[in-house]
């Protein structure tokens, strides 16, 4: 049984790694960009004030406030950078288990292709919508 979850972790771990990079790398990506547009009324829901953690480094809370977010954006790099690093030594490591190099080889390039194929396939309906501009109240 544990050899059997130690294939499964092996194989998991190496089919999820590049989709993973991917997204460490666009979350570090949209951590350090500066210019995001959002909506009118955005972060009034808890899925939307997480993605405000996710995006901007605070948790958004009523009322003004100024926020510092240099700690936690460097907490946040630092994250991605050792997220990278463990995902590539992982990938090492399974090419490095004896008599699973060929398996890690095949999950590795199934989850590379798995989601570029899925991506490919998906219809294309264009770019979302624009968030409704401000409405201004002069008279």
């Amino acid at each position: 049984m544990k050899k059997l979850l130690r294939r499964l972790h092996l194989y998991l771990g190496v089919f999820f790694a590049p989709l993973l990079l991917l997204f460490v790398i666009t979350g570090w990506w949209q951590t350090v960009t500066i210019n995001r547009n959002k909506g009118l009324g955005f972060g009034q829901t808890v899925i939307e004030k997480l993605s405000t953690v996710h995006i901007d480094q605070y948790y958004p809370v009523t009322g003004t406030k100024k926020y510092r977010t240099d700690a936690f954006k460097i907490l946040t790099i630092a994250l991605c950078i050792g997220l990278i690093l463990a995902i590539v030594l992982g990938i090492w490591m399974g090419f490095q288990t004896p008599g699973h190099r060929l398996g890690s080889l095949i999950a590795l390039l199934l989850g590379i292709a798995v989601p570029v194929v899925i991506l490919a396939l998906a219809p294309h309906r264009g770019p979302p919508s624009p968030a409704p501009a401000a409405v201004s109240a002069s008279p």
